[in-house]
């Protein structure tokens, strides 16, 4: 909740069935050339007054206590301290602000005397008013997300089309104060379960004054964890089914990855998973490297500190970057500024492909087991998932295995 300094995601069980199936996420990915930029490195942290050590170029403020009932804390009266520190915490890093526009505060619920008033749809005037104030203060120097979670009951007990309605409002009172430029973020949604999978594509269908939502928004957000045993190869399969769901519904938006950890219980309980130091690198490089080949255009990590109920801490509770953050620096110079052309998989290897200036860069890894694979003869060297430089470059043998490689050869 946004009370708590972490916000934990709350899907809880496991995937349908019938949505694995559908979702291949052990085949090929269309092919395609994306543009990895600055702001496709999107992050999570408490606090953006002391910034990630590592290269962030958008800066989500889930976690960073800056919600609706954060800053209008009395009726009428907005108290912008926290807000604008964080807006020039991320500025200064050269990452671009995402505000959650969400929850509601307790004097403008339709329930304020519930426990769970933040959750309950607020007044339509007070919200219009609410999103105005915040576009008149920052303009495009942030981007707008409606709200979090709201296909998860603890977030929120309106209806889609509630929902829907105030992605309306919000969006025409954001590009009248803050300019048609500006960036409206579709309310994040989870998508593990079926029935958050059904709530989405509802959503979407809604249309308010004869306009479909999608319409209003300028990208779409959601959170693809797996269950708690998943991969990030199973993330992908969520990212790529819930994009098809939309296409036959006429929804064809960039998607953003708005959270992703792994090892995730649910609920906010404590993760009983542990993962070696090892694998926990390899779910880092391997979650970027999938956003890439999913044409996702932003993944924000979930996040730049230490909580117990995630299995992957990229930084401890200092901000020392641990052994995952420094993978994230790992594949962010593999990645960053390349033409990503596509993955596929050969005998159950991953082969992903990106260019930059006059180098082609191959990541290769298993889901499980080993394999090899011969570089080609204009190997210009090969780094394992430590950055490290393994080989200097020329034809060799390369061991694949749950741990990417990257190869870097002529054209």
């Amino acid at each position: 909740m946004f009370l708590s300094r972490f916000r934990s995601p709350r899907a809880v069980s496991a995937f349908a069935a019938a949505f694995l199936v559908l979702s291949v996420f052990g085949g090929p990915s269309p092919a395609h050339a994306q543009r990895i930029e600055p702001d496709f490195w999107g992050m999570h942290d408490n606090d953006w007054t002391t910034a990630p050590t590592v290269p962030v170029g958008a800066a989500n403020f889930t976690t960073a206590l800056t919600y609706w009932p954060n800053v209008e804390t009395r009726k009428g009266r907005y108290d912008w301290t926290r807000l604008d520190q964080q807006v020039a915490g991320a500025e200064t890093l050269g990452a671009q602000p995402m505000v959650l526009l969400g929850q509601t505060p307790r004097f403008h619920s339709a329930r304020p005397r519930s426990a769970d008033f933040t959750d309950f749809m607020p007044k339509i005037k007070a919200w219009k008013r609410w999103v105005t104030e915040v576009a008149k203060r920052y303009g495009t120097k942030i981007d707008y997300q409606i709200w979090p979670e709201p296909n998860i009951i603890q977030n929120w007990q309106g209806s889609p089309r509630q929902m829907a309605t105030l992605t309306v409002v919000a969006s025409k009172a954001i590009q009248k104060h803050a300019g048609k430029k500006a960036r409206v973020v579709s309310p994040a949604v989870a998508l593990r379960l079926a029935s958050q999978r059904r709530w989405t594509v509802d959503y979407f269908k809604q249309s308010i004054g004869g306009v479909r939502v999608h319409r209003y928004v300028d990208a779409i957000a959601v959170d693809p964890f797996p269950e708690q045993a998943g991969t990030p190869e199973d993330s992908h399969a969520i990212v790529r089914g819930i994009r098809r769901e939309l296409a036959r519904i006429g929804v064809r938006k960039p998607i953003w990855s708005n959270e992703i950890n792994y090892g995730v219980p649910g609920g906010g309980a404590v993760t009983t998973t542990e993962y070696s130091v090892a694998k926990q690198r390899s779910y880092v490089i391997r979650t970027y490297v999938l956003s890439a080949a999913a044409r996702v255009q932003r993944t924000y990590w979930l996040g730049w500190f230490s909580n117990d109920t995630l299995a992957i801490n990229m930084a401890d509770s200092t901000g020392r970057a641990l052994g995952p953050g420094k993978s994230y620096a790992v594949v962010h110079s593999w990645l960053n500024k390349t033409n990503f052309k596509r993955c596929a998989t050969k005998k159950g290897m991953w082969v992903c492909t990106a260019k930059k200036g006059d180098e082609v860069r191959t990541i290769y890894w298993k889901r499980s087991g080993s394999a090899t694979t011969t570089t080609p003869r204009s190997t210009i060297r090969v780094e394992n998932q430590k950055g490290v430089v393994v080989s200097d470059g020329g034809r060799t043998t390369v061991r694949v295995t749950t741990r990417p490689v990257m190869v870097a050869s002529r054209r």
